[in-house]
């Protein structure tokens, strides 16, 4: 057994199951309205561990639930898998969304705003999570009304590190790296305060994004400290692709956060970004045919645009003002005409 584990087990799990049993004394004595959840599923193109996932869904312990699908392209085979899955955890329960591809942070937007729950659960069509997530979750809520936000502990299949134990937030902490598993539990009227999931991120990053956003508009969080859900590593994850273009998915996260970032960061991260991948640079370019209104895909060009040697008189003689002004961030400014320099 690793040292780190046993280390984590009692400097933070031990302490916060404490507080978790506490709070769930005073959830059984107070006489409060229960909770509803949506729990929302984007799937795309054959997803096939979705079965499982819808498995474990069906066997929550807690009844107050919807189940939202949303089919991110329209496939068949997806429609099909859908199909099997509202069959299994049964239809009274269950909406379908069909939308052309535009990836899982549209899909996870389409997805919260058709939703009736008043707490939002985002689970990965690959991903599943424990029998009693959401009773425990009720629990925090019902003990605690002013909780937005409700990360659990994640164990892990097909990678180095088996078990996730998130460190408690902090802005730095949250700046630096993703805290919490995606199947982590928060209000939808927090979702819409802070605008949802961005959609210009093209390595599929935009979960840590919205919690930046959280952290970062004083949501007030909650650990559960029990190992709820299981994040499942494999070839088709799209965070295997995260990993292989790391450092310039993370410049683009600092990018999306200027407003919490020094212009150094921000002129840093455009080096990094600058150095983009072809297959990041493919990725980009379809994140301006889908979302042509927001900036950031157009200023990431930009920046690769000085790496591959071309003018950026390509996008325009007044594509580049139209860009920053959209951003509004004077350190983006700055530090975009510095790196131009």
């Amino acid at each position: 057994m690793k040292w780190s584990f046993v280390r984590d087990q009692i400097c933070i799990t031990a302490p916060s199951m404490v507080r978790y049993f506490a709070a769930s004394f005073t959830a059984s004595i107070r006489s409060t309205e229960d909770p509803t959840f949506s729990i929302v599923i984007p799937c795309y193109n054959d997803p096939k561990f979705l079965l499982e996932t819808a498995r474990s869904v069906k066997e929550q312990q807690y009844k107050h639930v919807q189940v939202v699908f949303v089919n991110d392209g329209c496939f068949d085979a997806t429609r099909n898998a859908i199909g099997e899955a509202v069959e299994m955890i049964g239809r009274e329960v269950c909406v379908v969304i069909e939308q052309p591809n535009m990836g899982v942070a549209a899909a996870r937007n389409a997805g919260i705003r058709c939703a009736r729950g008043d707490w939002i659960v985002p689970l990965d069509y690959d991903d599943v999570i424990a029998s009693n997530y959401l009773v425990r979750c009720a629990s925090l809520i019902k003990s605690d009304s002013g909780v937005d936000f409700i990360y659990p502990h994640s164990l892990k299949i097909n990678v180095r590190d088996k078990y996730w134990i998130p460190r408690s937030p902090t802005p730095r902490r949250i700046l630096d790296r993703c805290l919490f598993p995606a199947f982590s539990a928060y209000r939808k009227q927090l979702w819409e305060r802070v605008g949802g999931y961005d959609v210009s991120h093209p390595l599929g990053m935009d979960d840590w994004e919205l919690f930046i956003k959280f952290v970062m508009n004083g949501a007030r969080m909650r650990r559960l400290p029990f190992f709820m859900g299981t994040w499942r590593g494999h070839e088709d994850n799209e965070t295997h692709t995260a990993r292989r273009n790391w450092d310039c998915g993370r410049a683009m996260i600092t990018t999306l956060s200027h407003q919490w970032r020094t212009e150094t960061e921000l002129l840093n991260s455009f080096y990094a970004i600058a150095n983009m991948s072809d297959e990041v640079y493919r990725r980009v370019q379809r994140k301006v045919e889908l979302f042509p209104d927001n900036p950031f895909p157009l200023l990431w060009m930009m920046l690769a645009s000085k790496r591959l040697d071309k003018s950026l008189d390509f996008f325009g003689p007044d594509d580049v003002a139209s860009v920053l002004c959209r951003i509004g961030c004077p350190k983006v400014t700055a530090a975009f005409h510095r790196f131009m320099a």
